[in-house]
């Protein structure tokens, strides 16, 4: 059965009674202190993971409508999800993936909501071109994955090169049936976020409130057909969007993905910096996630972010919280020190709930208390 976006709205607007958190804490046993203590968490203290990819190949699927590429099934990328899902290649299915997913989100102790991400397909004059599109999963799927589980939500995805008329159709469908925000990945699709083919767009996401969370940076989890188009994943592109009043989440703050020490590898950290210094004066709606942070990698980044917030350079306020999963996390804390062979076999072993691996990581790595919670403000319920 859909959840519609009314019944979504009212399950976290008006904070989640007794019955319902006892039932996502998974816990039949909790004492009636702690009970009432979680039951009165107000909305703006829920942890929202904003970024969990939905993937399907829809080999052997009837009814999912996801697909993926050749290029996709056999990329690093879908080889290290299947390491962090613990599945074997051929158990590869989309319902198993599917379960796998949602009972992540249904045993997690830390996350209380996860964004489900839908991922619409490559468009060009109206019309979808499935040979360069490599990883399809569409709305309704995600729809149907969210009214299994009260805490997952609908992260809706559609192109902007769709005709037009379908295209404000479909978005608002997806408004309708409880959106929280929309997805984008501009290389990925081939999406150019200044063109004029967006403003349509731009204005409904704007009157509606919701906001477009944007890929930025050299896109390795879905490939692009056109990697000349790599410079749409700018975040200065998203400038007019900002303009015209859309709250703009920028995907893993625009790092890069190695760091980068290679050189097709280019991230937009420092532009997205100086936007969010700016986005105050300019009264911007700018946030950027932290999803993909739980990397060695990435490890210089998150201690910017860090300095950035206890400087008062950039609010705090601008960061949210997401993981990238299913894509692995790795306890960055192990590489802030000497590394031993037992702490690094320990930690091989310690894999638990994934999403609540991701939670703890970045916990014990010290990025500021409110990036956890700070997407119940931003997100559309």
């Amino acid at each position: 059965m859909k959840k519609s976006g009314e019944t979504q709205r009212m399950q976290i607007g008006n904070g989640a009674v007794k019955e319902e958190i006892d039932e996502m804490a998974g816990s039949e046993v909790m004492s009636l202190a702690q009970g009432m203590e979680r039951s009165d968490r107000a909305i703006g203290t829920k942890v929202i993971d904003l970024h969990v990819h939905v993937v399907g190949v829809g080999e052997g699927e009837s009814g999912t409508g996801c697909r993926a590429s050749r290029e996709f099934i056999y990329s690093p990328t879908f080889a290290a999800m299947l390491v962090s899902l613990k599945t074997a290649p051929f158990e590869a299915k989309d319902r198993k993936i599917r379960e796998i997913l949602l009972h992540s989100i249904d045993t997690s102790e830390h996350v209380d909501y996860a964004v489900l991400l839908a991922m619409d397909g490559v468009y060009k004059n109206g019309r979808l071109v499935e040979a360069e599109s490599h990883l399809v999963v569409p709305n309704d799927y995600v729809i149907e994955m969210t009214g299994e589980n009260k805490r997952a939500l609908f992260g809706a995805s559609v192109h902007p090169y769709r005709l037009a008329d379908e295209m404000i159709a479909e978005t608002k469908r997806c408004v309708d049936e409880g959106a929280v925000l929309f997805k984008w990945s501009p290389s990925g699709q081939q999406i150019n976020p200044e063109d004029d083919r967006c403003i349509p767009f731009y204005l409904c996401l704007a009157r509606e409130g919701i906001p477009l969370l944007c890929h930025a940076g050299t896109e390795f989890t879905m490939r692009t057909s056109d990697f000349r188009i790599s410079r749409y994943s700018d975040p200065r592109k998203l400038i007019r969007a900002l303009d015209i009043g859309v709250k703009v989440i920028v995907a893993h703050c625009a790092s890069p993905s190695a760091g980068s020490v290679m050189p097709f590898d280019q991230g937009h950290f420092e532009e997205l910096m100086q936007m969010l210094r700016d986005a105050e004066s300019r009264r911007w709606e700018l946030y950027a996630d932290v999803s993909a942070c739980c990397s060695p990698s990435r490890i210089g980044y998150l201690e910017r972010i860090v300095r950035e917030i206890g400087e008062g350079k950039i609010s705090s306020k601008r960061f949210l919280y997401g993981s990238d999963f299913p894509m692995p996390a790795v306890d960055i804390n192990l590489f802030r020190k000497p590394l031993s062979s037992h702490e690094l076999l320990e930690h091989i072993k310690e894999q638990g709930n994934l999403l609540d691996n991701h939670y703890r990581i970045l916990k014990q790595f010290g990025i500021h208390e409110a990036i956890f919670t700070n997407a119940c403000d931003v997100l559309r319920f």
